[in-house]
């Protein structure tokens, strides 16, 4: 996850609103795709078993990561809830000690019996959406895991080593294929940058000269 969350009235940009209509699902879209009931997502929403959407528009839509839709599929299958399942896949992947990209700091995660529980509620806030193409427990650990090493690669850096430098190659890149686009409206209130900003972004332009060969 990114930084808090600042929760005031901010504007989408028209580049946002073409973003988040071309990349998420609005809650008529989850219907359609699963054969659910919006009156079984609301009944999920209440209980707690069901993510805040990513995105609120002024149209009155609410926008969630494509991912939902796999969720939903499995909760409907299994007679289980959308928050079970991602449960299942994160005890999964918990079985070891992990990093987790949380409030703008690398946690260790997978050490304690709550710690899938805890990765819950950051997904059931909907900012993971914003974060990653598909916000998996998977690929939330594998970005904690890829922006732990990248902090540590620049922290000693040696540009002048040749595996050095095709090591921070690899793993910007890796980020760069999980980590999502962002919008302006998320630069805003994740407080001004973003893991993409930072750890890609910047990374590539302060090394240029390892990402040009």
């Amino acid at each position: 996850m990114e930084g808090k969350n600042i929760e005031n009235k901010l504007q989408f940009s028209v580049n946002d609103i073409e973003h988040i209509r071309s990349t998420f699902v609005d809650r008529k879209t989850l219907v359609e795709k699963t054969g659910t009931t919006d009156e079984k997502l609301q009944k999920w929403y209440d209980n707690g078993d069901f993510p805040e959407p990513t995105y609120s528009t002024d149209d009155g839509k609410e926008w969630y990561p494509p991912y939902l839709v796999i969720l939903i599929g499995k909760g409907l299958n299994n007679e289980s809830s959308p928050r079970e399942e991602f449960l299942k896949d994160a005890e999964k992947v918990l079985n070891k000690p992990a990093y987790v990209y949380r409030f703008g700091n690398v946690e260790v995660t997978g050490s304690h019996e709550d710690d899938a529980q805890k990765m819950w509620k950051d997904f059931k806030s909907g900012l993971y959406g914003a974060c990653l193409k598909k916000p998996e427990p998977e690929s939330i650990l594998e970005k904690g895991e890829l922006i732990k090493t990248i902090k540590e690669l620049i922290s000693n850096s040696d540009p002048t080593s040749t595996e050095w430098r095709s090591t921070l190659r690899e793993k910007v890149n890796s980020l760069d294929t999980i980590e999502a686009q962002f919008t302006d409206y998320d630069r805003i209130r994740f407080g001004g940058t973003v893991s993409r900003d930072i750890f890609i972004t910047n990374v590539k332009k302060q090394f240029s000269e390892v990402f040009s060969e």
